[in-house]
């Protein structure tokens, strides 16, 4: 699966899913790290990735404008960091979730998910 890990989850995250076969990125490795949700979806659109983020309100809002206009889109994935062990390992952790989530979920729809 191709993923774009975005800026609040820990880089490590891409490269616990690369290690694990996935083709994951972080905003840090593409210079969109603190850039405007609308130009890394944007990205996450033209590469055909996944957003994985923390960030529902703006995200939700982003995906939920562009299905309504039939303009092109991607799958958003929605983590709570609070819902992950607080004892170190953040990213492996979530590659943890993130992967268990892509082999049930092969070719997700377009929307909103929750791993």
């Amino acid at each position: 699966m191709r993923w774009l890990i975005d800026e609040m989850l820990p880089p490590d995250t891409a490269v616990e899913l690369n290690r694990r076969g996935h083709d994951a990125i972080h905003v840090n490795e593409v210079a969109l790290a603190g850039r405007e949700d609308l130009l890394v979806y944007e990205t996450a659109v033209a590469q055909d990735r996944i957003v994985v983020t923390e960030n529902f309100a703006d995200y939700a809002t982003l995906l939920d404008q562009r299905l309504r206009n039939d303009e092109p889109a991607v799958p958003v994935v929605f983590v709570r960091k609070t819902d992950l062990p607080r004892r170190g390992g953040l990213a492996a952790h979530l590659a943890d979730r993130l992967d268990g989530w892509a082999s049930s979920h092969p070719d997700p729809y377009l929307g909103a998910h929750w791993p």
